[in-house]
């Protein structure tokens, strides 16, 4: 009548121990391992220097997480359909850097193609092993780890961990490959975010050098040419100091002309004195010379009584780079920028400095040609003009220039043709709706483009949820534990241990509800129908927000308006209802009509993405103040962001008015009169 029992010998009672028990054992190893990750991811993702420091610190945290007797990183070489090794660490780690296989050589090679993990317990009876590394290095691989590192589904590299210490035959166990690939998917995402931050940094270098380039190149007036060149060049590179010096033809001699800050050109200064000697040995050289480290170029000198040296520590510098400015019309001068940073001209910064000195070159060349101008000849001719014009044979044809000008006169205060006031337009929406993330993290995928119409509940973007199962997981283990605290403190009537693991128990299951609902936010949907204003969405993917940042802005296609940026010396001729015509870029020649119902100082959309803005063409055009417009059956299709011309009829006002008020002002704000 009663149950067979499970085994003769064992109750079924301590089976059930025993099983809870691995069980435990197990969720403890998965527990340890999720905890490792995640604290080396944070670590990982928390760093915001370059890829090459991001891939050294990886390389580093895995092999000694793993306790290996070596290691190597290997990236991806696709021109050249071979893979490099990049780092190494362990025995015979120099005869194996820099090292070249063929695509698929090796079980490096599978791993990397097939983007799947591997691990070989024991190499020399693997097929794929390809001995002829440690040939080279002198090293022994008995066991090995290898784990490919992926993005957006594209290999770009791979680890390989050799060899573990304090292990029967150094062999690696089934724990350890799930570590590394816990920790790999962890290096990959930041990997990602970090080339994402250095091409978002090069963009805005890029930005500000075409900033300071238009302003140099734009001016012809020397000293402001001089002036912006050492003033913002600490925009492209971190530097203390910048200085230009001009040639002398005549003199034939190097002149001081200008430095950063506030100090002053002083010929009797001893540290100038010396910089001046040091833009001639550039000058007489002919090409650039820079200083990334003062302690190491000093260890290159086999006499330690150099000019650079002393002038570099009697600034308390730690590197300096020039360049001489010339073209092919000859030498102008020579640029000269320092600082405290080690290496501030590397790579990239050495490009932008040297477009930076051909741009100053340009400019300076431009300024000195419009300065050498004699203008003498030019004011004669115009005098002998004005004598001619008023020396005229009778008072007929006096009567004749002065009826003209009358004419001239009339025609711009009555005629309806010169009643009207210019300015650059811009199609807007009004304000609109921002769509804001419900949770922090990094946008995975964007759906849309701009000016996309979109329908309600329409998918826009989605969060990566990578982060959010990994923490999910963590919880989950978190929880498995005190299940197991609670069952021991039962089994052995302690209630006040019981009493805490459950209260905790009761924490973390809230962060296991918290992590579940946050997968189910990971996809953003549109809350209306309307149109996408933000400007290329799409490279808000992989950046990572916070939570209740705004990412994209709808607007209603239906509601657009055209703002018309006026000068603040015609405000007052502008009223409401007045008549429109204006003509947009997109279709040059097809004019529509509107008309003004509200004339005030411009404001800006509150949005936190939406941050494109549209240079307007003329200094008056930047008052500030706006006129918008209702937009009146328009002949073709209007999106936002739209620029163009606009023409607003002014009745009551004259050009003629207009152009004396304009005189007047000067005159009031100008000369004080």
């Amino acid at each position: 009548m009663g149950t067979t029992p499970l085994h003769p010998h064992i109750h079924p009672k301590s089976l059930n121990i025993r099983q809870l028990q691995e069980k435990i054992t197990t969720l403890e190893k998965s527990n340890e391992r999720l905890v490792i990750s995640h604290e080396l991811t944070q670590e990982f993702v928390g760093q915001v220097k370059s890829v090459k420091y991001l891939i050294n610190l990886v390389f580093d945290r895995v092999l000694e997480t793993l306790d290996a007797e070596a290691g190597s990183f290997w990236l991806v070489d696709k021109p050249n359909n071979q893979n490099i090794c990049h780092l190494a660490e362990g025995p015979g780690k120099k005869n194996v850097l820099g090292l070249r296989l063929p695509n698929g050589k090796g079980i490096l090679g599978a791993v990397i193609n097939s983007q799947i993990p591997d691990i070989i317990l024991d190499c020399s009876k693997d097929a794929r092993f390809f001995n002829e590394v440690d040939a080279r290095s002198g090293f022994t691989t008995h066991s090995m780890i290898c784990v490919p590192l992926v993005i957006d589904n594209e290999t770009y590299g791979a680890i390989q961990i050799l060899n573990k210490k304090n292990r029967v035959n150094s062999q690696f166990d089934e724990d350890d490959r799930k570590l590394v690939l816990q920790l790999a998917a962890g290096a990959s995402l930041s990997m990602k975010n970090a080339r994402l931050l250095e091409m978002e940094s090069r963009v805005n270098e890029m930005n500000a050098l075409m900033s300071i380039s238009k302003e140099i190149v734009s001016t012809l007036d020397l000293d402001q040419v001089l002036d912006y060149v050492v003033n913002r060049a600490n925009e492209l590179v971190d530097i203390t100091g910048a200085a230009v010096a001009l040639y002398d033809e005549r003199k034939s001699q190097l002149l001081l002309m200008a430095l950063s800050g506030e100090d002053k050109v002083d010929p009797k200064d001893d540290d100038q004195l010396m910089l001046i000697q040091l833009m001639e040995q550039v000058l007489k050289s002919g090409r650039s010379a820079y200083v990334a480290n003062i302690t190491e170029y000093k260890k290159t000198l086999s006499n330690g009584d150099n000019l650079w040296v002393n002038y570099i520590e009697n600034k308390q510098l730690n590197a300096v780079w020039a360049m001489p400015l010339e073209d092919e019309e000859g030498v102008l001068g020579v640029i000269f920028f320092e600082a405290k940073q080690i290496g501030f001209a590397n790579g990239s910064k050495a490009d932008l400095l040297h477009i930076l000195a051909s741009q100053t070159t340009v400019a300076l060349r431009n300024a000195s040609l419009f300065k050498n101008i004699p203008l003498s000849n030019v004011l004669s001719q115009a005098g002998e003009k004005s004598r001619d014009l008023f020396s005229l044979d009778s008072w007929k044809k006096k009567l004749i220039i002065l009826s003209l000008i009358s004419t001239l006169l009339l025609s711009l205060h009555y005629l309806p043709i010169f009643r009207w006031v210019s300015g650059t337009a811009i199609v807007e929406a009004q304000l609109g709706q921002g769509i804001f993330l419900p949770l922090e993290g990094q946008i995975k995928h964007i759906f849309v483009k701009e000016s996309q119409l979109l329908k309600k509940g329409q998918l826009i973007a989605q969060l990566d949820n990578r982060l959010i199962k990994l923490n999910l997981l963590e919880y989950e283990s978190q929880l498995a534990l005190l299940e197991r605290q609670i069952v021991e403190a039962r089994a052995e009537s302690d209630a006040l241990m019981m009493n805490n693991a459950a209260i905790e128990r009761e924490a973390v299951r809230a962060k296991v509800l918290k992590a579940r609902a946050d997968l189910l936010e990971i996809d953003i949907k549109a809350p209306i129908d309307g149109l996408v204003l933000t400007p290329k969405p799409q490279e808000l993917k992989g950046r990572v927000f916070a939570m209740g940042d705004e990412i994209i802005r709808l607007a209603d296609p239906k509601k657009l308006v055209l703002l018309v940026h006026i000068p603040e010396i015609d405000l007052l001729d502008i009223e409401i209802g007045q008549a429109v015509k204006c003509v947009l870029r997109a279709q040059p020649g097809l004019y529509f009509t509107g008309r003004v119902r509200h004339v005030g100082q411009s404001y800006e959309i509150p949005n936190t993405i939406l941050d494109a803005s549209v240079e307007l063409e003329n200094e008056e055009s930047k008052t500030g103040f706006i006129a918008e417009v209702e937009i009146l059956n328009p002949p073709y299709e209007i999106r936002p962001g739209m620029t163009g011309q606009a023409l607003i009829q002014t009745e009551k006002t004259s050009a003629l008015v207009r152009i004396w008020r304009r005189i007047s002002n000067f005159i009031a704000f100008n000369l004080g009169l």
